[in-house]
């Protein structure tokens, strides 16, 4: 899990963030690093490479205020499969 500043909401109800890293886009962030309560996902990245401001659009509302109210969220560097490997691949 890495680390977020939340800086502001936005009047349309996104949030503005700073990170230390170039995050990927739809990745899933999160209010608490031990209960991983969903935040939201990440729909944008703009600024310099380096500290990257990132929006999110947050999907519940509680969550929206206690990271508002923390001034950080989380996201996690893990892969979460879609699909598992066949051990048989069809022929």
């Amino acid at each position: 899990m890495r680390r977020i500043e939340i800086l502001h909401e936005l009047p349309n109800g996104r949030i503005v963030g700073r990170a230390d890293y170039q995050p990927k886009l739809k990745s899933t962030v999160f209010a608490d690093r031990y209960r991983r309560r969903v935040l939201g996902r990440v729909y944008e990245v703009f600024g310099p490479v380096k500290k990257p401001y990132i929006s999110i659009i947050p999907t519940d509302k509680t969550a929206k205020r206690m990271a508002l109210r923390r001034g950080e969220a989380f996201i996690s560097d893990e892969k979460r499969g879609r699909y598992s490997k066949r051990r048989n691949p069809r022929k």
